[in-house]
């Protein structure tokens, strides 16, 4: 079969197209046409039958069957070996700890970012190295398409509708990545969470748009470090939310020099990305909602405003531990050029979850 525009088939491609446009499923980029064979063979590529729930948002009762979720990875230009990620991603978006309806809604404008590790990362193609967040291989912009286009068409989650985004990101569009597991100075990502490195995972965020930092000077792990732990407790994005780091291996090697382990990165990230209370009232980043005694933990919201005695002795730090810190490894193998990713919100926002991948 091939799409209906208006009450007549639509045999032409273009037209087509044009068919998808009018039924509003696009993201603003052409979509390929999900004709009949396609879907099904979109379907084959993955381990669930059509009916299968790959998705359930309880905050509104709208569920994403493999069927949903196939027709919207063919719009997306997906080949049918990338859909078990879609699978596994969409499961863990399904996640009640991720809070999809409000990381949908917000005026934050989040994105969800897809992150993958193991052995599918290579046997699909999905790019770890330069320019693994921007545009030109097609398993990265395609898998993380398909998660927009699904929250759109099966969710609703349209600009102006439900998506009160604010301004939103690129990263809208699609923002999918694989770890470089070899240029990561300890176990990859995925194995820090448990799972053993012959298995394949995505793990997803609601992220806000990525920050650039940039050190090419420091091979000093204290200073390069510093410059992280900067970037992290700005104004623009403090808060006790979760964070994603992505280490470029330029970075990565000199943390490695340095023997740090990972735990040791994520205590001196989190003992350092930080500012005074006073700053932080200062800063304007204090919304007056009434007076405590002392200092509450929901410091944005429910603190006097006013600069006491004291405050320069708290300090306010990004999360609210280095459990808090997600560190991963990726890009070019060249230039002092890293990212730092900050959750949604400006309070406690959601976890980052990881799901296994199973490929048939």
């Amino acid at each position: 079969m091939t799409p209906a525009h208006g009450d007549r088939r639509v045999d032409d491609p273009w037209e087509a197209i044009e068919a998808c446009y009018d039924a509003g499923w696009t993201d603003g980029l052409p979509v390929v046409p999900p004709t009949e064979p396609l879907v099904n063979a979109m379907l084959a590529g993955g381990v669930w039958a059509p009916d299968d729930v790959l998705l359930d948002d309880l905050w509104r009762g709208l569920t994403v069957t493999a069927r949903k979720a196939a027709v919207n990875a063919v719009m997306a230009g997906c080949l049918p070996e990338y859909f078990p990620v879609v699978g596994a991603a969409l499961k863990a978006m399904g996640e009640p700890a991720f809070g999809l309806h409000a990381v949908a809604a917000s005026t934050g404008g989040a994105a969800v970012l897809v992150a993958v590790n193991g052995p599918v990362r290579d046997e699909i193609g999905i790019h770890c190295k330069e320019n693994l967040f921007g545009p030109g291989f097609r398993a990265n912009a395609t898998i993380g398409r398909t998660v927009r286009l699904v929250l759109r068409n099966c969710l609703v989650a349209i600009p102006g509708a439900l998506d009160k985004s604010t301004q939103g990101w690129a990263g809208k569009y699609a923002m999918c990545f694989g770890e470089d597991e070899a240029s990561c100075p300890w176990e990859p990502f995925h194995v820090s969470r448990g799972y053993e490195p012959s298995q394949s995972t995505v793990t997803i965020m609601a992220a806000e748009s990525g920050h650039n930092v940039l050190n090419h000077a420091s091979s000093d792990v204290v200073e390069l470090l510093g410059t992280f732990a900067d970037t992290m407790a700005a104004f623009g994005s403090l808060s006790s939310g979760r964070s994603l780091i992505v280490f470029a291996p330029e970075h990565a090697r000199k943390i490695a020099a340095s023997g740090w382990t990972r735990a040791q990165v994520q205590e001196y990230l989190f003992e350092h990305s930080a500012r005074s209370f006073a700053e932080v009232k200062r800063g304007g980043k204090v919304e007056p909602a009434g007076f405590v005694k002392g200092f509450d933990p929901v410091w944005w919201m429910a603190s006097d405003p006013a600069v006491h005695p004291g405050d320069e002795n708290i300090l306010v730090r990004r999360g609210t531990g280095p459990e808090d810190i997600a560190l991963m490894v990726g890009g070019g193998d060249a230039g002092g050029h890293s990212a730092f990713f900050p959750t949604w919100s400006r309070d406690r926002s959601v976890p980052l979850i990881t799901q296994e991948i199973i490929s048939p």
